[in-house]
């Protein structure tokens, strides 16, 4: 009987423990459903054996989970944490499950656990208890999850990176009572289980990609190009950062923000609302200035390449319908473009100034600028019609390389995609320094470059030509620069020109437009100590489509495809392995304004955009180019990479420039013609080469022109266009000797 007593007795103990624990729950509940308005989105449908993971945003993220999801879950904490105070109120709602990621045995109570049936919760970024946000992903939970064979069930926490409890303060705009959601997504099978050797790399690359997603799907936020510069605004005056150029004048972003408030006021008077304004500038402040202070006034600026020609700079005009042209007078009178400038004014364009300005801009202008910089939330919110994320907030033109330019429109929300895409790829710092020499007329260096630093509020390093090789080491050094942007062609120039400690502050340098050779990787690596990381984009992609990254690289590839992008390749008759890439996704253009049809905006059907790239895809969906569809030569019935014959002489003569073109031929369809820098190519050379790597001897080139000048686009690519027209040429003069 007294047995009996006693266990009525301890059962209604653990009953009254459990109300009060229901009853403090509730609370907690209550409180941070007033403080931060926390709201469950999606359906909580757990399979038996299934793993909640999820991104680290806060020091509160266990316990949103614990007070909001409907089970006691089972959190794994370092053995160094367990101590501490907080970790003793995580104890009311969870249950810890101390794990040493450093043991084999860790692994092993894991997984037994979750086969028990816990619901264990996963931070694939650590463990809690990690103190700073950051991408990296341990391999060690993706290996349970395999071996475990379990089901995982995505939870997103979003907004309590903004709170005060945020763990990365110094990349987010803090706010006192952020809306906190937590977006709970089906349950799905990680890996499927497998007997065979766990492939631990293949494991991570899964897991990288969907703490990716998350962070991707976290941090994009559909708003204007300007609303996202007044986040950015608010990041940078907290952390101190400077803009600057190469007058060496840095600006604080307060200031920044307020003379993209002075200057808007100015070319309001001159345009209209939703006019698209030419923007002739180079990678200055100005230049992003007179770039954002379009966008405040809600006007749409069309970024021209001066070096174009006259030809296709009218020809773009004309097809985004660009009435008006704003540059600088010290640039054109530097770049000695006065007789373009008096070209496009016989044309009828008008080419205004913006050292105009500073006559009309009165001390009461500059003081009304500096009062909106110290609220440019409200401002913006009081300067009139608001702007739709998804209309055109930038025109920009192809560069040519292939044909006419044709006019690409990009809006506010597919720029402000692919800049959170890449952010979701890489773990930019707040002690991080931008150097842009990239210009701003094409979208590698206006998107990467430029816009991605200024929304995110870091020191950025603005200088007007990549083509000064040897004075720009000189400055990455003085600015202390640690991301930079460039091109296999101006990086090799770099290089060449460096003392090896120019660049000792770099982490990381981007490279696109053109193939990245081995050698200029390995140059880079063992003279400097830098890494480049190669990526691949177009235009119409806002641009970046794939990037290497310090976490996620495979070297020969351009990258893992970016978070949110649905990719296809379609076969081309001829080409045995891949095909052609077609892409859809939030970075993908609104459409195509083609000098036919100007001003109109023809999108891409069903929002597939064709790349024109005969590419392959490797299953943790690494991309490695074969070439452009057209810069494939068919010889004798058989497709042959033009790009390939190019990397076969950039492997016999490393450090210089090739370019291979076709002419036609009567026998063979076509043949393939080579222009090398190299003074004493020939074909003897190439052929051994072919042997010695057992290649078809159709990739050898049926003329070899040693010694050739080849142009290159300010993009940095080769201007396959004037070489094939020299071909041209050449042909003619031997027919007419003839």
């Amino acid at each position: 009987m007294a047995v009996y007593f006693l266990r009525m007795n301890y059962m209604e103990h653990l009953n009254w423990k459990d109300k009060q624990l229901q009853r403090i729950r509730r609370w907690i509940k209550a409180v941070l459903v007033t403080w931060f308005r926390v709201e469950v989105k999606g359906h909580y449908q757990p399979a038996p054996n299934s793993v909640i993971i999820a991104n680290r945003t806060s020091v509160i993220d266990v316990l949103l989970l614990s007070v909001f999801l409907p089970e006691r879950l089972t959190i794994a904490l370092h053995p160094l944490m367990f101590k501490k105070l907080w970790v003793k109120f995580v104890l009311l709602f969870a249950e810890v499950l101390v794990i040493d990621p450093g043991s084999a045995r860790a692994t092993r109570v894991l997984i037994k656990a979750i086969r028990s049936g816990k619901r264990c919760v996963i931070f694939p970024q650590g463990l809690l208890g990690q103190q700073e946000e950051s991408l990296r992903v341990y391999d060690g939970p993706g290996v349970v999850l395999q071996k475990a064979g379990a089901e995982v069930i995505p939870v997103r926490i979003q907004g309590a990176e903004y709170s005060l409890f945020s763990i990365s303060k110094s990349k987010h705009r803090i706010r006192l009572a952020p809306k906190i959601t937590l977006h709970v997504m089906p349950s799905q099978l990680f890996i499927q289980p497998s007997h065979e050797p766990v492939n631990r790399q293949a494991v991570s690359m899964r897991l990288f990609r969907l703490i990716s997603d998350l962070t991707f799907a976290n941090s994009f936020q559909p708003q204007t190009l300007f609303s996202a510069l007044i986040e950015g605004v608010a990041v940078g005056v907290k952390n101190k950062a400077k803009i600057e150029d190469s007058n060496r004048t840095p600006l604080t972003y307060r200031q920044f923000i307020a003379r993209c408030f002075i200057l808007g006021k100015q070319l309001k008077k001159q345009t209209v609302v939703n006019e698209h304004v030419g923007v002739m500038m180079p990678t200055t402040v100005a230049g992003m200035v007179t770039f954002f202070a379009l966008q405040a006034y809600r006007r749409i600026p069309a970024m021209l390449n001066f070096s174009m020609g006259f030809y296709n700079l009218i020809s773009a005009c004309n097809t985004a319908g660009i009435k008006t042209i704003y540059t600088s007078r010290q640039f054109i009178a530097t770049a000695k473009l006065e007789s373009l400038v008096e070209e496009l004014q016989s044309a009828g364009l008008i080419v205004r100034y913006l050292e105009e300005f500073k006559s009309s801009i009165s001390l009461a202008n500059k003081i009304a600028g500096l009062l909106k910089g110290m609220a440019p939330a409200l401002t913006y919110k009081l300067l009139g019609e608001t702007v739709a994320p998804n209309e055109t907030g930038v025109v920009l033109f192809t560069s040519g390389s292939e044909g006419v330019p044709k006019g690409v429109a990009l809006s506010h929300a597919n720029i402000l995609a692919n800049c959170c895409q890449m952010k979701s790829r890489v773990d930019f710092t707040s002690r991080d320094a931008f150097f842009n020499a990239l210009p701003i007329f094409h979208c590698f260096g206006l998107t990467a470059g430029s816009i991605t630093p200024l929304i995110t509020g870091l020191q950025c390093f603005f200088y007007p030509s990549p083509l000064h090789y040897k004075v720009i080491p000189g400055l990455v050094y003085e600015t202390g620069a640690t991301i930079m942007f460039g091109t296999d062609t101006f990086l090799t120039g770099y290089a060449r020109a460096a003392d090896r400690y120019d660049f000792s502050s770099v982490r990381y340098i981007f490279a696109g437009a053109e193939k990245v050779k081995p050698e200029t990787i390995r140059y880079w690596s063992e003279t400097f100590g830098v890494k480049i990381y190669e990526g691949y984009g177009a235009t119409e992609a806002s641009p970046v489509i794939s990037l290497n990254c310090p976490l996620a690289s495979s070297p020969g590839s351009v990258g893992m495809i970016l978070p949110f992008m649905e990719s296809r390749i379609v076969p081309v008759d001829g080409i045995a392995v891949g095909g052609r890439l077609q892409l859809r996704g939030p970075n993908i253009m609104l459409g195509y304004m083609s000098a036919d049809k100007p001003g109109t905006i023809i999108p891409p059907a069903n929002g597939w955009h064709d790349t024109g790239d005969i590419v392959t895809m490797t299953p943790e969906h690494f991309i490695t180019i074969s070439g452009r569809a057209k810069r494939f030569a068919k010889i004798a019935g058989e497709m042959v990479s033009l790009t390939a014959v190019e990397g076969i002489a950039a492997s016999i003569w490393p450090e210089l420039l090739h370019a291979a073109v076709t002419r036609k031929c009567s026998k063979k369809g076509e043949q393939i013609v080579l222009y090398t820098e190299a003074e004493h190519a020939d074909k003897l050379n190439f052929i051994k080469k072919i042997h010695e790597q057992r290649h078809s001897e159709l990739l050898v080139p049926h003329t070899i022109y040693p010694g050739s000048k080849i142009p290159i686009l300010p993009s940095g690519k080769i201007d396959y266009i004037s070489l094939e027209r020299s071909l041209q040429e050449e042909l003619q003069h031997e027919e007419e000797l003839v």
